[in-house]
């Protein structure tokens, strides 16, 4: 910020860039702050506040740097241990967490339930909600809910295209897996899939159209 070319700079309007670069900042932070408390705070999350049956797990990877090589031109990672000074590993957090069908559902009965009883996490996802900004989008296909959506906020999508009078939070993940929440008739979707073959209009769009 103390860069010359920055300081006559104004503000900009809120833009849609769909992107993973602040959940991925916020997520690492939070396992800094943490430390070895990290696993204890995933356990009041989920075991204590959702209550899951099976386990919820975070991808973190393990980077390794590789110094003073003797080349660049290798493929084998046995290489590089055996050439390379080895600096040792750091953990980098994912955003992306894994649970099974049910426990999904299990998460999305505790989001409407915090909706509703205006909770502190309740209370930030109506903040999102009424913050929500325009996606501007050109054109829509019905492949997902982030791709038959208008509106987004807090890496949630909202306002479903043909459904945007009713609170309707969604996320969408790898592979077309889906978990819908329908604030207005409690009515929670979860799509637990592999890949995006099959149709969503159908099986999703068209379930939260009924009353």
């Amino acid at each position: 910020m103390k860069l010359k070319t920055l300081q006559n700079s104004k503000k900009s309007k809120a833009v849609y860039n769909y992107n993973a670069l602040a959940t991925n900042l916020l997520m690492n932070y939070t396992i800094f702050k943490t430390g070895d408390d990290w696993e204890k705070l995933l356990h009041k999350v989920f075991n204590e506040n959702v209550k899951v049956k099976d386990t919820v797990w975070f991808h973190k990877t393990v980077k390794t740097n590789y110094e003073k090589c003797k080349s660049f031109d290798k493929g084998d990672m046995n290489w590089y241990s055996n050439n390379c000074d080895v600096k040792p590993g750091k953990e980098v957090g994912r955003y992306s967490f894994y649970a099974n069908r049910y426990d999904y559902l299990r998460i999305g009965k505790r989001i409407l339930d915090d909706w509703n009883n205006d909770t502190c996490v309740g209370k930030y996802i109506k903040i999102i909600y009424e913050q929500r900004i325009n996606k501007n989008r050109k054109g829509y296909n019905t492949q997902s809910a982030s791709q038959y959506s208008k509106k987004y906020g807090g890496q949630f999508h909202f306002d479903i295209k043909g459904l945007t009078k009713k609170s309707i939070l969604a996320m969408d993940g790898f592979g077309g897996q889906q978990v819908i929440v329908d604030f207005d008739t409690g009515r929670i979707i979860v799509v637990h899939s592999l890949d995006r073959h099959y149709n969503w209009k159908k099986i999703v769009h068209k379930k939260l159209k009924q009353k």
